[in-house]
């Protein structure tokens, strides 16, 4: 079975190519920039107005050179399927000055997340077969509900989805509509195309990041641990027992200290972290489910930020690579799925 995993950031896209057959050291392994990275250069060095195609994807980079182009006096048109890459409310979007129109002729700019030809061409080089049974994503997406705050919107679903499952192996979307999530519903539409047609699902990054620190902790032998996602946008806390969530929490990475870091972590612990407390710092939010051993001193920090807070903790070597640490997540998570076992 030939699985291909891939982490998609704001940063890079992390990519594992595993057949079961090896050890994971031998897999394929890519860290490439991410897809709003290549996009947005691409449209930096466009001297033309914009004429937008394509499927709703990360906006960062790409967002950026967007606005960047009308401000240069360039006229952006793009389709009303991808326009909420720049914003989910539309009529921020046309606020903005961006023309959105129902189709767009002769695009110069087609905008996805996954890009397959360029994966086969990559394995074209290698003397490689891109044929795998299962694509499994992951990335971010706020969702979107028109008039709320997309930090509550994000958090609803944590909290929604834990009063279901303290598994974070059963945190993915597959082969239907997400709701509110736009960007994972683009995925699963790439998945399911005419000319794809992959199995596999879609889950958030940090959630996958998590089930990654897992592996390893469970390498270890370690069944009780703070696990961190330090991000370069957010940054993800999660106490663990016996691979179940006991507490969850989610801020702006650029607004933490090592003060507040510290004192959230114990306040997980504790289970005494609340909502409030972190919404009211600017973040997103918090769930305390049980408290874990007030003596735990274990924890495990994944994420491209990591070094940030590298003191308090030890870094996650999933699959013995930092960088591949929510891709081990998602091969874990399908795993779990198949009912297969999580060692490699």
């Amino acid at each position: 079975m030939n699985v291909f995993c891939i982490d998609i950031g704001n940063g890079t896209q992390d990519i594992l190519y595993y057949n079961d057959e090896k050890n994971i050291e031998n897999a394929v392994k890519l860290i490439l920039p991410s897809p709003t990275q290549i996009l947005g250069s691409k449209i930096s060095k466009l001297k033309e107005n914009l004429r937008i195609d394509g499927e709703i994807m990360g906006g960062g980079a790409v967002s950026f050179q967007i606005l960047k182009k009308i401000k240069q006096g360039y006229t952006v048109e793009i389709s009303e399927r991808c326009a909420r890459t720049i914003r989910d409310d539309l009529d921020q979007v046309r606020q903005k000055g961006v023309i959105i129109k129902d189709n767009i002729e002769n695009p110069n700019v087609i905008l996805k997340d996954l890009d397959f030809s360029t994966y086969k061409n990559i394995f074209s080089t290698l003397n490689m077969d891109f044929d795998p049974d299962y694509v499994c994503v992951a990335c971010q997406d706020h969702g979107f509900v028109k008039g709320q705050s997309d930090r509550i919107t994000r958090f609803k679903y944590f909290k929604e989805k834990l009063s279901e499952t303290r598994n974070p192996y059963d945190f993915y979307f597959e082969n239907s509509k997400t709701g509110y999530f736009t960007r994972f519903n683009a995925i699963l539409s790439s998945l399911e195309s005419e000319n794809e047609n992959y199995k596999g699902f879609v889950m958030d990054s940090k959630i996958a990041s998590v089930c990654g620190i897992m592996n390893y902790a469970n390498e270890q032998k370690i069944n009780e641990y703070i696990g961190l996602d330090i991000g370069n946008g957010h940054t993800l806390g999660v106490s663990i027992k016996n691979n179940l969530i006991y507490g969850l929490y989610e801020h702006h990475t650029r607004l933490l200290t090592t003060e507040k870091l510290l004192d959230y972590n114990e306040k997980l612990k504790n289970c005494t972290l609340t909502t409030e407390e972190i919404y009211n710092d600017e973040g997103h939010g918090a769930c305390s489910l049980e408290s874990l051993n007030t003596n735990l001193t274990k924890t495990y920090i994944a994420g491209p930020n990591r070094r940030i807070f590298k003191d308090y903790g030890e870094y996650a070597y999933s699959g013995g690579d930092v960088m591949i640490t929510g891709c081990v997540g998602l091969l874990d998570t399908l795993n779990y799925k198949l009912n297969k076992k999580t060692v490699y």
